[in-house]
């Protein structure tokens, strides 16, 4: 390896060299992101019980990842999502689609944070969302552009133990107002809502809708390329697994405070209209529960979190760039540290640009159509690259390209796309393309398999 190379991947995996208890941590910032806590309140709040399918259903993943991949993945030795499904092949068309699945993906599930942070700057100081959208680009632009995946690292790992301390807090508070007894809270929630917040709205009612929400949950988990990326920053593979298994119960304790708290908001602010949208509901009851103090300090402590998220984002859109794209475009051009800080500032113009545009949309449901792409696109290829005997490129680059695409025209043909934001009349009344993208993706692995392979 050349310096070139070393000092590459000292700056996007840290050397390799990660623990397995800095690592959960850091993956459990990674994934606390706006969305699954700005954006599960907010949920609760306006929707109800949805947001118990996203919990439960992201916690699968996380086990589904531990169980599959966690130690697979550090074996490849690899550095982005398109190096694991493309060795053994070395195919340039397969690391140029992989690499811009990858890029495109970060960029979505950057636009999450991105509205998070930019809807509560704007709420704290008063500010127009575009400038507040600027700010945050500027001061993550900076963590990341100095300091990497290490300071990335240690940045996500003091938030996610701050993160969890304030969602204790939280909870307290909301179980306080209601005698610490569970059975009062939700008897009130029930009474508000005639039992309708105790069951699925009419976002998911249909059957369809929720088997394509739940497998976009529990499969895109498995493929997001900035969570993939920790398991590359750790030192062997049971460091990896020792740090898949750590975030798995970490997620499981967040998401019960987050039950409580989000319930505790459906009832504390019932009928309430709140300044910021639905997506501050999380600000507006900390304000009811300790004061304007109180709420200020968690308004920090989640703008915190956003910035650590966007940060492991950037990277792993940068990474596939620098790594991936450049090599490929320009051959002759060896990927360096200054290509690298060039592309992180590429990726969050892009991700600002979008965040303008989808100004005011649910960030727990962006969160959903992020994940059901990984879905349909990046799980069914990972997974065949580890378990489908006759796995091969012509089968992953067909598939990849089919998930992709097939996932990208059912999201914007869907409602939010196509109605909401272009003003069009309905094509068809689902949202998650997961269901109906995802079958194709792996038919065409098992069709275009190496039949020779599996015969011998």
């Amino acid at each position: 390896m050349t310096q070139i190379q070393k000092s590459t991947a000292q700056y996007f995996l840290a050397g390799r060299s990660i623990g397995s208890t800095q690592n959960a941590l850091a993956l459990a910032g990674d994934y606390l992101s706006a969305a699954a806590f700005l954006g599960s309140i907010a949920m609760y709040f306006s929707q109800g019980m949805d947001s118990l399918f996203y919990a439960v259903a992201t916690l699968i993943g996380w086990t589904l990842l531990l169980i599959l991949f966690s130690d697979k993945l550090r074996q490849t030795e690899a550095f982005t999502f398109s190096d694991v499904i493309n060795q053994g092949f070395n195919s340039q068309r397969l690391k140029a689609l992989s690499a811009s699945t990858s890029i495109l993906i970060s960029i979505f599930y950057l636009l999450v944070q991105l509205m998070g942070a930019g809807t509560l700057l704007s709420l704290l100081f008063d500010i127009n969302y575009t400038v507040s959208l600027l700010c945050i680009g500027g001061l993550t632009g900076l963590l990341v552009l100095l300091g990497g995946m290490k300071a990335t690292t240690m940045v996500q790992s003091i938030k996610a133990l701050l993160l969890f301390i304030f969602a204790g807090i939280m909870t307290f508070l909301v179980l306080k107002s209601f005698h610490f007894s569970f059975s009062e809270l939700f008897v009130r929630v029930a009474s508000l809502s005639s039992f309708n917040a105790l069951k699925p709205s009419p976002a998911i009612s249909s059957g369809i809708e929720q088997i394509s929400l739940i497998l976009g949950l529990v499969l895109g988990l498995l493929g997001l390329p900035h969570i993939l990326m920790r398991f590359f920053t750790v030192k062997d593979e049971k460091t990896a697994l020792y740090s898949a298994a750590g975030t798995t119960f970490l997620i499981a304790i967040f998401f019960i405070l987050n039950l409580i708290i989000g319930f505790g908001a459906f009832v504390l602010l019932h009928g309430e209209v709140l300044e910021g949208g639905n997506n501050m509901a999380l600000l507006h009851l900390a304000k009811l529960l300790a004061g304007s103090n109180f709420q200020w300090v968690l308004a920090i402590l989640v703008f915190i979190t956003v910035l650590a998220v966007i940060a492991g984002l950037v990277m792993a859109a940068s990474a596939s760039i620098t790594h991936d794209l450049i090599p490929i475009l320009f051959p002759k051009q060896q990927s360096n540290i200054f290509i690298a800080k060039i592309s992180v500032v590429i990726v969050f113009l892009a991700g600002v640009g979008l965040a303008y545009l989808f100004k005011g949309v649910n960030l727990a449901f962006l969160f959903g159509i992020a994940f059901a792409w990984v879905a349909s696109a990046h799980f069914p290829v990972m997974f065949c690259r580890f378990y489908l005997k006759g796995f091969n490129e012509k089968g992953a680059f067909y598939s990849l390209l089919v998930g992709a695409v097939g996932s990208l025209l059912f999201i914007i043909s869907s409602n939010t796309v196509w109605v909401n934001i272009l003003g069009f009349e309905e094509l068809h009344p689902y949202k998650s393309p997961t269901l109906f993208v995802l079958p194709f993706s792996f038919l065409i692995l098992f069709i275009l398999r190496d039949r020779k392979v599996c015969k011998a």
